[in-house]
């Protein structure tokens, strides 16, 4: 009894220093939180002045119209919260609201935006992307629909500021629904082609039309030195006075040195392949395709005069502008084929003559869908000449999608350019013809992975649009669908969708069984994702025996060295830690630890991972003395590669 005793005031006495170094821990676990936070504050914060999105450049001869004046006073005098620009394709609508954005960036409003409103999930994935730039937190589990509410949210209790919001070329009001910007001092303006009773639906209209005669008239005899009216009449006449027309018609007379007689000639003359396809509320004289083809051509031949080279370049660089995403091409991605040189070359005559035009932030390239559709009609009209505009896009989507760069934020920047032409092409009808192209599937599995490795995993789920375009052509059974439906089911995991994850999944292991077998890299991996998802369910035997059938079908199938034999077995580890059987899992947990160090290098983040693992795993086997030595190696290596202020480093 008095042995019983004794031992009791030992255990009481080492309570008690238990719960001093609980309390101790307690303390700096909150100043390490505090740190955290006040880093992801900073990280966050939200900048003075925003400017967000690729609007394009106010053209340097841009022409007031009486609709600027009335645009200026609804949204400098008046406060219009909801402005709407109607008017046919070409008429000006996005030039007249480039303008008023670029007089509010002028007058340092604090957010200038332009949102590309094509699409409910454009319109998303813009405000997303502008939400994270304004220091919306955004964990990596949150839904994009919820970082989008919290924006709105915070824009409509915000202090009163003079805020714009641009939403351009909106096919469909519903998109637009619960997404409008509201708050003190917020404008938004929309361009459309659609005409509806905007006032009883609380937009203020402003009709947008073409030029006044004496307008057309005047800007073509200006522009071309020409002072012969009754010539420049008749061209405004067979163009309809449209100012994409009137102004394209200017630019070609004045480059190609035609009197308005000669280009009035021209205009009449031009052989043509077909005019432009009309739309919902659009009427255009035939003449207008023939002026904006023959810029196009007439450009296009003057560099190949001057300089072969940069002549097939310049009809590569239009090839892609008119097959990739209307809201613009990365500038980068056009100054490239493998000659920079002339590629830049080639671009700035492009530009020069307003074939195409730079967004304001020097970034994108963007063609006007009138003259997109104009080129698409004309020299793409011939299934030899598609075939080859394809390749030409598909090359240059393939030559980013392989491409890693030394700085990680830019690689992150050229994968996130990646995946918004992805997800737009796909709802361009007239990209469709590029996922024909059995190269589009390699294209989308790579891009994913880089996503993977580089923690993006959240944007990843807009490309299930582009996956299953090209799985109805390519087919369900193509090797990097496959891999891409098993990437983006791993993706629905950790947003924690599970349903949609087993369910991607298992359509992929019925393909991927049958046209692959059973022990395929392809179906192995799928193989792991469902066994994740077990795991997520609570279903952690059923995930642990998968696991181990992984594990070693992987190792005699890719050998010891692959790096998927690390996953494998650090998922297997985790699940017997799991369930318990902590010495099992610790001998996994080393081994991974010694060939992650000999695979993927000392420094590796992997590495790291799997040495936090190991230590995670003694601690809770109570070896503590060896838990502290690997995470104070894990602190010293985070601290060297990724700084001391690093989130992970805290």
């Amino acid at each position: 009894l008095k042995q019983l005793l004794a031992g009791q005031e030992q255990l009481l006495a080492g309570q008690e220093r238990l719960l001093d170094q609980y309390t101790k821990t307690y303390e700096r676990l909150d100043r390490i939180i505090d740190n955290i936070q006040n880093t992801r504050a900073q990280l966050h914060a939200t900048p003075t002045q925003i400017r967000f999105g690729s609007r394009p450049m106010v053209t340097t001869n841009f022409v007031p119209r009486t609709a600027q004046n009335q645009l200026v006073d609804a949204i400098f005098s008046h406060n219009e919260p909801r402005t709407v620009l109607t008017g046919m394709r070409g008429s000006g609508k996005t030039q007249l609201a480039a303008s008023i954005a670029s007089k509010c960036e002028d007058e340092r409003w604090p957010i200038v935006a332009w949102i590309h409103a094509a699409s409910r999930k454009d319109i998303i994935g813009d405000l997303y992307e502008f939400a994270l730039r304004s220091g919306v937190n955004a964990t990596k589990d949150t839904p994009p629909e919820i970082i989008v509410r919290r924006i709105l949210d915070q824009l409509r209790s915000a202090d009163a500021a003079d805020n714009l919001f641009v939403f351009d070329n909106v096919e469909n009001l519903d998109d637009l629904k619960h997404l409008i910007p509201e708050g003190k001092g917020v404008r938004v303006i929309i361009t459309t082609t659609r005409h509806l009773d905007w006032d009883s639906l609380g937009w203020h209209p402003i009709t947008v039309g073409v030029f006044e005669r004496d307008e057309s008239i005047t800007l073509l005899c200006e522009r071309t030195g020409d002072t012969h009216r009754d010539a420049a009449d008749q061209i405004a006449e067979a163009l309809g006075d449209l100012p994409v027309a009137i102004t394209q018609a200017a630019t070609t007379a004045h480059n190609e040195r035609y009197t308005l007689t000669e280009y009035l000639s021209r205009l009449n003359n031009f052989p043509l392949a077909a005019t432009i396809d009309k739309q919902e509320g659009e009427h255009y004289p035939q003449a207008i395709s023939t002026a904006l083809w023959l810029a196009c051509k007439a450009t296009i031949g003057s560099i190949k005069k001057k300089n072969s080279t940069q002549g097939k370049l310049s009809l590569h660089q239009m090839n892609t502008l008119s097959l990739l995403a209307s809201p613009g091409v990365p500038i980068t991605w056009l100054e490239d084929y493998n000659d920079t040189e002339n590629a830049k070359k080639s671009l700035s005559a492009l530009l020069n003559s307003s074939v195409c035009q730079i967004s304001a932030d020097g970034k994108k390239v963007l063609i006007h869908q009138l003259q997109g559709r104009v080129f698409r009609e004309n020299h793409l009209s011939t299934k030899t000449e598609l075939n080859t505009a394809v390749s030409t896009a598909i090359h240059v989507l393939e030559s980013i999608s392989t491409h890693t760069e030394d700085i990680l934020d830019r690689e992150r920047q050229e994968t996130q350019n990646l995946i918004e032409q992805l997800s737009i092409i796909a709802s361009q009808e007239y990209s469709l013809p590029l996922f024909a192209d059995p190269t589009i599937a390699t294209i989308l599995a790579r891009t994913l992975q880089n996503a993977w490795r580089l923690g993006m995993h959240q944007i990843t789920l807009t490309l299930i649009n582009p996956l299953t375009k090209a799985s109805d052509i390519l087919g369900v059974d193509h090797p990097d669908i496959l891999a891409s439906r098993n990437s983006l089911a791993d993706a629905y995991l950790l947003e924690g969708h599970i349903e949609k994850a087993v369910k991607l999944v298992q359509q992929n292991l019925k393909y991927s069984r049958k046209l692959l077998g059973d022990t395929h890299p392809a179906t192995l991996a799928s193989l792991n994702t469902l066994a994740n998802a077990s795991r997520d369910s609570g279903n952690i035997e059923d995930a642990a025996s998968l696991f181990e059938k992984i594990l070693a079908d992987r190792i005699r199938i890719l050998g010891p060295d692959h790096p998927d034999i690390l996953t494998s077995r650090n998922n297997l580890a985790g699940t017997l830690q799991e369930v318990g059987k902590l010495e099992e899992a610790i001998i996994l947990y080393k081994q991974n630890l010694e060939d992650s160090k000999r695979i993927l290098g000392p420094s590796h983040p992997g590495t790291l991972t799997f040495r936090n693992n190991l230590a995670g795993a003694y601690q809770e086997v109570g070896r503590f003395e060896e838990a502290i030595i690997l995470l104070e190696q894990n602190l010293k290596d985070r601290t060297r590669i990724l700084g001391p202020d690093h989130p992970d480093t805290l």
